[in-house]
C-alpha cells in the first residue's frame, strides 16, 4: 500500500507536466487594439478610394437643358466640361476635400449603387439623361438614368444632384436667365432628337404631302403627294390636278431623310434665320423656314410637310 505522500507528489509531478504541454499547444487569441479597432478596419477598407473616380454627365433634351460632364478625383480635383446651354462652355477645374470625396462616395453606397441596373428607360419623351459612374479600384459601374423612367429610384435622382451641388456646378451652369443658346444650337440639339425619333419609327414604306414656297418656277411650288417605298421615292403625284410632275424640282425634297439633310445644311451654313417644326409622334419635320442670308433678297425657302402615313 503506497503512502499519501507519495500519491500527493506523483499527482503534482502530472498536474505541472500537462500545463507545460496546454502551455505550449493553446491558440493565442489576439487583442483588440488601436492597430485593429473597427475604426482602422473601416479605414483599410477606405484606401481603395485612392484610385476612385466620381462622373456626372448631362445629356441634351428637346430644348434649352445644360449638356455638361463632371470629373471628381479621389484627392479632389474636380474637372467640369460644359459643351451647350450652360453659362461656361468649355473645360474649368476646381477643388474640393478628399473627406467630401469619401462623403460621396458613402452616398453612392447608400443607394446599392453596385447592384442598380446599368439603364434606366422609357416614359414622357424629350428629357435629358443624367448619366453617373463611380470607379473603386477594378470596380467600375455606369447608369444611364433617363430621366423620364418611371422605375429610377427618387435616391438616384438625389444622388446625381449632390454631385452637382458637392462642386457647386452651378457656378458654371448658371441661371436660365445666364443660358443663352445660340440658335444654331437648339436647332442642331432638336435636330439630333427627332432624327433619332424618326430612326426609331423604322418606316422605309409611307406617303406625305409636301409643298414649298420659294421664288423659283411655279411647278416647283405646287403641293403634291410623295410615296416612298423601301425608302426610295416611289411617286410622286400633284395635289390639285392630274398634270404630270417634275420629279427633278423635288429631288431634294423627295424623302423624309433628305428633308432633315435640309435642315442639316442650313445649319452648317449657318443661316441668318431657321426655325423648324416637328411632328411629335414620328419626329418628321412639319414645317422649315429658312432665311439663308438676310441681305440677300429673294432666297428664303419655306417647306410644310402633312399628313404622313406609314404603309405596309
Amino acid at each position: 500500500m503506497r503512502s499519501p505522500i507519495v500519491i500527493g507528489t506523483g499527482l503534482l509531478v502530472s498536474l505541472i507536466f500537462n500545463a507545460q504541454i496546454l502551455a505550449q499547444s493553446t491558440v493565442q487569441l489576439p487583442q483588440l487594439t488601436a492597430q485593429n479597432s473597427p475604426q482602422q478596419i473601416f479605414n483599410k477598407n477606405t484606401k481603395k478610394l485612392h484610385s476612385g473616380i466620381i462622373t456626372l454627365q448631362r445629356t441634351a433634351c428637346f430644348g434649352a437643358c445644360p449638356i455638361y460632364k463632371i470629373t471628381i478625383f479621389p484627392d479632389g480635383r474636380v474637372v467640369y466640361e460644359g459643351e451647350r446651354f450652360v453659362k461656361v462652355v468649355g473645360k474649368r477645374t476646381a477643388k474640393i476635400s478628399p473627406q467630401a470625396v469619401r462623403r460621396l462616395v458613402a452616398e453612392f453606397d447608400k443607394v446599392n449603387y453596385f447592384s442598380l441596373p446599368s439603364n434606366y428607360q422609357g416614359g414622357p419623351t424629350d428629357l435629358p439623361s443624367a448619366i453617373t459612374s463611380l470607379t473603386l479600384g477594378r470596380q467600375q459601374k455606369t447608369v444611364n438614368h433617363y430621366l423620364g423612367s418611371p422605375n429610377a429610384p427618387q435616391a438616384l435622382t438625389a444622388l446625381e444632384n449632390k454631385i452637382d451641388a458637392v462642386v457647386n456646378s452651378q457656378r458654371w451652369i448658371g441661371s436660365k436667365n445666364e443660358q443663352t443658346p445660340n440658335p444654331n444650337d437648339s436647332n442642331s440639339t432638336q435636330l439630333k432628337v427627332n432624327r433619332q425619333l424618326w430612326n426609331q419609327q423604322r418606316l422605309t414604306n409611307y406617303r406625305f404631302t409636301f409643298s414649298r414656297s420659294c421664288f423659283c418656277v411655279p411647278k416647283a411650288t405646287q403641293p403634291v403627294v410623295i410615296t416612298v417605298r423601301n425608302g426610295q421615292v416611289a411617286s410622286i403625284t400633284p395635289v390639285n390636278n392630274n398634270e404630270p410632275v417634275d420629279a427633278e424640282l423635288f429631288r431634294q425634297y423627295n424623302s423624309i431623310p433628305k428633308l432633315f439633310g435640309i435642315i442639316d445644311d442650313a445649319i452648317a451654313k449657318k443661316a441668318s434665320s431657321l426655325t423648324v417644326k416637328y411632328d411629335p409622334k414620328f419626329g418628321y419635320p412639319t414645317q422649315i423656314n429658312i432665311d439663308y442670308n438676310q441681305q440677300v433678297a429673294d432666297e428664303e425657302l419655306y417647306l410644310s410637310i402633312s399628313n404622313l402615313e406609314p404603309l405596309k
